[in-house]
């Protein structure tokens, strides 16, 4: 038995990306297939066509297949109004049919942002520059079967210009914050009427893609700050420590086996 999961990959680098993600969601007892969407009405311009052809759907294509799980990563965009993405209708149109026709979504940074926006008018605002680095999240929710057998204390990757404000999120009585930092805000939110998961930072990192982010930042910017609590002795020639892989494997091994449960439920 088959768990289907669509995936909307809005990341410019979707091949580096889908590995990402492929790698942590991943089962040793059950099997997954994953259905990448792209956009209609934007057309990506770092990726080859042909191969988003042949690896690709669009909405209109899937909508009427049956899939148990919903992922939407991030975008570089968290400095424009979510009006003034290009796919912006089309985007809510996406967050709908998750909505309606999957068990569980997971919403990655910017798609987490932007899901909380169209869904309960939650605005990000600009931080006064990117935090960038490895926070340890505090546990706030003791009962949630993804945070089941996590530590009290997780560290997690953080690569973001924008944050949520933890009082706008105290509005809405279906939102629960499962994980987050005094450092670097809220992490991890869960709506569980709905078993939408939405996480600002990024569990799906691999070890060195915050130093790949960094030395791109930096060529742009040569006062790009190093990655807080990343590199041993803050030291950009050393090798990027490794901290977060376990917990990120046991949070999406628990995804697996909630979307599992409920799909043998049926």
């Amino acid at each position: 038995m088959s768990i289907n999961i669509a995936v909307l990959n809005l990341m410019p680098n979707k091949v580096e990306t889908e590995r990402h993600l492929k790698s942590k969601i991943c089962s040793l007892d059950k099997k997954l297939k994953f259905t990448f969407i792209k956009t209609a009405t934007y057309v990506s311009k770092n990726t080859d066509s042909k191969y988003l052809n042949n690896h690709y759907k669009e909405l209109n294509e899937i909508k009427n297949q049956k899939f148990d799980a919903f992922v939407c990563t991030g975008a570089p965009l968290e400095k424009l109004p979510f009006e003034s993405v290009i796919y912006w209708k089309e985007l809510k149109e996406i967050f709908n049919w998750a909505r309606k026709k999957t068990f569980s979504s997971y919403f990655i940074c910017w798609g987490a942002q932007a899901a909380l926006y169209h869904h309960y008018g939650i605005d990000k605002y600009l931080m006064r520059e990117k935090v960038s680095g490895v926070f340890f999240q505090k546990k706030h929710s003791q009962i949630d079967p993804l945070t089941e057998k996590l530590p009290k204390n997780i560290p997690v990757p953080v690569s973001r210009y924008a944050s949520i404000k933890e009082s706008d999120l105290l509005k809405f009585k279906e939102l629960e914050l499962i994980f987050g930092s005094k450092d670097s805000g809220p992490c991890l939110v869960v709506n569980k009427k709905n078993n939408e998961y939405y996480n600002f930072n990024h569990f799906e990192y691999a070890y060195d893609t915050l130093r790949n982010e960094y030395l791109r930042d930096l060529k742009v910017d040569s006062k790009t700050q190093i990655p807080t609590n990343y590199f041993p002795n803050n030291d950009p020639e050393n090798d990027p420590i490794d901290c977060w892989m376990d917990n990120s494997k046991l949070f999406f091994n628990n995804w697996v086996n909630l979307i599992s449960i409920n799909k043998k439920e049926k």
